[in-house]
């Protein structure tokens, strides 16, 4: 299984859906909001790239829960 990093866990484990096809589609639906940063374009890619390389199996085999957010609440 391909190794992720930090980052790429929390990218996968925001945007995770029901499957990895699903979580890719919704991943990718950011794309168009991050053509000003680099950075993060950068990161979303190379998650995708990585979650095209696993199987569905491997990807609902891993523990996202770790790297979940908590949603900020209004102050």
């Amino acid at each position: 299984m391909r190794k992720f990093d930090e980052n790429e866990y929390l990218i996968m484990a925001m945007f995770e859906k029901e499957n990895r096809q699903q979580t890719m589609r919704e991943i990718r639906g950011v794309i168009p909001f991050l053509k000003e940063d680099a950075e993060m374009l950068a990161l979303v890619n190379s998650t995708l790239d990585k979650m095209g390389r696993i199987s569905d199996r491997d990807f609902s085999a891993m523990d996202l829960e770790p790297y979940r957010q908590e949603p900020m609440e209004d102050e």
